[in-house]
């Protein structure tokens, strides 16, 4: 395609987004279902574009989405809000993760009648769920802070599962050997030093602007910063989303977070990001989903029809479990809207789905049904969350949600302030 058509696309798409913006603003209807079907259009149904032909270009902007919601999602989010919604988070991550690998694992078990290496692969490909759909929708409904900030710590968190486990398991297929130790001792590192990386870059960065006052006033400091952190976490393998959602709860919360012999060291500690820096990020993060969930609708390739159709079961069956746990682990004096929210995030990313192109790069016998089975899901997965989203918006879905967790429970809309 020549120079000149792909900038008249690229406004176009600007444009569309802005357009689809409106509509999620009006009718509570998802920009991210019309994004996606975009790229479908034009990517596997047309063929007029092809992702391989973005190279690495692809995985690089998918991350540079990643790192600007995590980083304002994080600068959001008190240290009260995490410590209340702490049990809930880490409940959520590990039994939500869990849940959603064996139910997957055990369905492709005896529906493809795979592997089961290639199964695990699959489920744990797909146990987490996406940030940059998660945060986006998460932030329009009216549920509490400790329900969002749940939701958003969940898709950070479960990168390191989702990461951490489907290489170990692929590594088992390609060379038959698996080291339990190594694979527990990675996780736990990643999970330990994605946090300290984040954090400590924080304070770092404090010091830094207080002794250089001129990097105040300018706008992409911080983030020129934010993807030195993130590149450094990655090249250890460690979690770089987690590192920068870390990262930007620090910064909004180093007054809280702050040692007293740091204190002594450094006196302003604090980092305000002024109202036309958050200005700046947000219409920098709009025009950067708007292309990232196009990039998503053409990178799903899907070789046989029938997975299509079992990938829409599977993804029925996922809601299901999932509506079941959350009905188990959370209070039940948590407001049906928090519990409804809660129950149909369950969107799958970009980042799945370049895991689930892995294993046939290497020659897995299974590569390529394993990758359709995942870009099925991966797609399912959001179309299903989006039309639940706008049943929960529009409050037609919540006499479905009282009467499966509690008739009696008190709705976000019927709790006053005291």
């Amino acid at each position: 395609m020549q120079t000149s058509l792909i900038i008249i696309v690229i406004g176009l798409f600007i444009f569309f987004g802005h357009y689809l913006s409106g509509v999620f603003e009006r009718k509570s209807i998802p920009d991210v279902l019309g994004l996606m079907l975009i790229g479908i259009l034009i990517g596997p149904v047309l063929n007029l574009v092809d992702p391989a032909s973005f190279g690495k270009i692809g995985p690089v902007f998918s991350n540079l989405v990643l790192i600007f919601i995590l980083f304002e999602s994080g600068t959001d989010l008190k240290i009260d809000e995490i410590k209340s919604s702490f049990k809930d988070t880490a409940g959520i991550t590990f039994f939500g993760f869990l849940s959603t690998c064996v139910a997957i694992s055990l369905m492709c078990r005896f529906i493809f009648d795979l592997q089961w290496l290639s199964c695990f692969f699959i489920g744990a490909s797909l146990g987490g769920t996406s940030s940059a759909v998660v945060v986006g929708l998460t932030k329009k409904l009216k549920v509490q802070a400790k329900t969002t900030t749940t939701l958003i710590m969940e898709s950070a968190e479960t990168d390191v599962f989702t990461l951490a486990i489907p290489l170990s398991i692929l590594a088992v297929m390609t060379t038959g050997t698996l080291n339990a130790s190594t694979l527990i001792s990675h996780f736990f590192s990643s999970l330990i030093m994605a946090l300290i990386i984040g954090i400590g870059g924080a304070f770092l960065w404090s010091f830094i602007v207080n002794k250089i006052p001129y990097l105040k006033i300018t706008k992409f400091s911080t983030p020129a910063f934010l993807f030195i952190l993130y590149g450094i976490a990655e090249y250890l393998n460690f979690s770089g989303p987690l590192t920068a959602l870390s990262f930007g709860i620090a910064i909004g919360n180093l007054q809280f977070l702050e040692p007293k012999f740091i204190e002594r060291i450094i006196p302003n500690q604090n980092i305000v990001l002024p109202k036309s820096e958050k200005d700046f990020f947000s219409e920098l993060i709009f025009l950067l989903r708007t292309f990232f969930f196009v990039f998503i609708g053409m990178s799903i390739q899907i070789n046989r029809s029938d997975i299509l159709y079992w990938g829409a079961g599977i993804t029925a069956i996922l809601i299901i479990v999932r509506l079941v746990m959350i009905k188990i682990i959370i209070d039940k004096n948590t407001p049906t809207e928090d519990k409804a929210a809660l129950s149909i995030m369950i969107p799958k990313g970009l980042g799945a789905a370049v895991i689930a192109t892995l294993p046939l790069q290497q020659g897995v016998p299974d590569g390529s049904i394993i990758q359709s089975i995942c870009f099925a899901i991966i797609l399912f997965s959001t179309i299903y969350c989006v039309i639940l989203f706008f049943l929960l918006k529009t409050n037609i879905s919540i006499p479905f949600y009282r009467s499966f967790f509690d008739k009696k429970q008190p709705t976000t809309t019927e709790i006053t302030p005291p």
